[in-house]
């Protein structure tokens, strides 16, 4: 008997081609173009924003932009200062 495993179980969810991140980088910014009263200058620019996120993205892991918002502190994750021992 033959169990079948999805191969992309962890993978994030995707629409048509693209990530989940870079639909949201791409809806924001048509979204703010749109209410600004330049939809083409937002469709385009979140085109760019959203091919320049994926070429970001790209031969570094699916999980690049947590690891690189945890190094810079921009994630909200640290421990307390006063903390000397750390338990596991």
């Amino acid at each position: 008997m033959r169990t079948r495993i999805p191969r992309y179980i962890d993978d994030p969810p995707q629409i048509f081609w693209w990530e989940i991140d870079e639909v949201a980088v791409f809806s924001g910014t048509f979204a703010v173009g749109a209410l600004g009263g330049q939809a083409l200058g937002g469709l385009l620019a979140g085109f760019v924003l959203s091919w320049l996120l994926e070429r970001l993205k790209s031969g570094r892991g699916s999980a690049f932009l947590v690891h690189l918002a945890y190094w810079y502190g921009l994630s909200g994750v640290r421990p307390e200062s006063h903390r000397e021992r750390f338990f596991e």
